[in-house]
C-alpha cells in the first residue's frame, strides 16, 4: 500500500469499558499511526469519552440507542478521513502490526479493495478461528482456515472470496460506491451480501497473513442465543432471496442445510428462533441480483459435514469459556 495512504480503524461499540478497554489497549501499540472512528452505539453513561485519552486520532460518531451493526459502520465510514478503513469488532485485541498488515494489503490500482485479517481462537492461539470467508454453491457462509494451525499461514494459500467484518479491511472509496453494508441487515450476513456486491463490480480480496488479532467469539449475544439465532437467521433468509439463491435445482442443498442447522439449534441451543429469522428475513428482502455462480469458488467451501463437525468443536470450546469472562461480557455484535 502507498505510504500516502491514510488509514481509519471503525469500532461500533455498546460496551463502554468492560469489552473496548482491552481492544483500546492493543490499539495504542499499532505500528502505524490511524484515526480510530468510535460508533457509540447507545453505550450507557458515563461513555466512551475516555478513549481519546489513550489515542491521539479519534471522531466519535453518537447514536442514542443500538441502530445496529450495519448502520453503526456505513455511520463510521462516511465519517472517516482515511482512504483504508480497517473493520473491528470491539471484543477483539489486536498484535502490533495488525493495522499496517491489514490496510497494507490493499491495492485498489489492482482491484484489491478488500483484504481479511487472522483472528486466532480465543481458547487455543495456535489455532485460526477465521481468516475471512468461503461460501458453498447455497452461499452458506464458513470460516476459512477455521481450526487450522496458525502456522499453516507460512504455506501457500488462496486468498479467501472476502473477509469477515470482525477483521476486514476494505477501499473506502469501493465501499462508499457500492452502498456500505445494507442496513435492512441489523447484523450478521451483511458481511456475506457486501462482498458479493464488491466481487460483482469486479473487486477481490487479500489475505493479510500478518494481521493477527483474537476474537472473543460470541461474547456479544452469547453462543447460542435466541436473540443472536433470530438475527443470523434474519441475515441467511434475507441473502437467500436478494441473491436468488431458491432455485429449484438448488432448493434440496438449500433446505437439507437450513433443516440440520435449525435442528441442530433447537438441540444444542433448546430454542428455534432461527426459523422465524428465517421467514422474516426472506419477507424484509427483495430479488435483487442473479445468483452468483460465477463469483463462487470451485468447490464452494468445506461441505456440509465438514462444517457441521467444526462449528460443534467450536460450539464446545466457546462453552468452557470462563464464567466470570462470560458474564464481564456484552455489546456490540460478535
Amino acid at each position: 500500500m502507498s505510504a500516502t495512504r491514510s488509514i481509519s480503524v471503525i469500532v461500533p461499540t455498546c460496551d463502554p469499558g468492560a469489552r473496548l478497554e482491552p481492544l483500546v489497549a492493543s490499539l495504542v501499540r499499532q505500528t502505524v499511526p490511524f484515526e480510530l472512528v468510535l460508533v457509540d452505539n447507545g453505550v450507557p453513561a458515563p461513555g466512551v469519552e475516555w478513549v481519546r485519552e489513550r489515542l491521539a486520532h479519534v471522531t466519535l460518531v453518537r447514536f442514542e440507542q443500538n441502530a445496529g451493526y450495519s448502520r453503526a459502520v456505513n455511520a463510521g465510514a462516511r465519517r472517516a478521513a482515511g482512504d483504508a478503513l480497517v473493520l473491528l469488532n470491539d471484543d477483539c485485541t489486536c498484535e502490533p502490526r495488525f493495522v499496517e498488515a491489514l490496510a497494507g494489503a490493499l491495492d485498489p490500482a489492482a482491484a484489491v479493495v478488500m483484504a481479511a485479517g487472522v483472528l486466532r481462537d480465543q481458547h487455543a492461539p495456535e489455532l485460526i478461528d477465521t481468516a475471512g470467508m468461503e461460501l458453498d454453491a447455497t452461499l452458506l457462509v464458513f470460516d476459512y482456515l477455521n481450526g487450522r494451525p496458525v502456522a499453516a499461514l507460512d504455506a501457500s494459500l488462496p486468498a479467501p472470496i472476502g473477509p469477515s467484518a470482525a477483521a476486514a479491511a476494505f477501499d473506502r472509496a469501493a465501499f462508499l460506491a457500492v452502498g456500505g453494508f445494507d442496513e435492512r441487515i441489523f447484523a450478521y450476513w451483511e458481511d456475506v451480501d457486501l462482498v458479493l456486491r464488491l466481487r460483482r463490480a469486479g473487486g477481490c480480496c487479500a489475505l493479510a497473513r500478518d494481521a493477527l488479532g483474537v476474537h472473543h467469539h460470541s461474547a456479544t449475544l452469547g453462543s447460542g442465543s435466541r436473540a443472536k439465532n433470530r438475527l443470523m437467521g434474519y441475515g441467511r433468509g434475507y441473502v437467500l432471496r436478494t441473491w436468488g439463491v431458491l432455485r429449484p435445482r438448488r432448493l434440496p442443498a438449500v433446505l437439507a442445510r437450513e433443516l440440520v442447522i435449525c435442528a441442530g439449534q433447537a438441540v444444542v441451543d433448546r430454542n428455534v428462533s432461527g426459523v422465524g429469522g428465517r421467514l422474516a428475513g426472506w419477507r424484509a428482502a427483495t430479488p435483487s441480483f442473479p445468483y452468483p455462480g460465477d463469483l463462487l469458488e470451485s468447490g464452494g467451501g468445506p461441505g456440509l459435514a465438514g462444517e457441521l463437525a467444526r462449528r460443534l468443536r467450536r460450539r464446545a470450546r466457546l462453552r468452557r469459556r470462563p464464567p466470570a469472562r462470560a458474564a464481564a461480557e456484552g455489546g456490540a455484535r460478535g
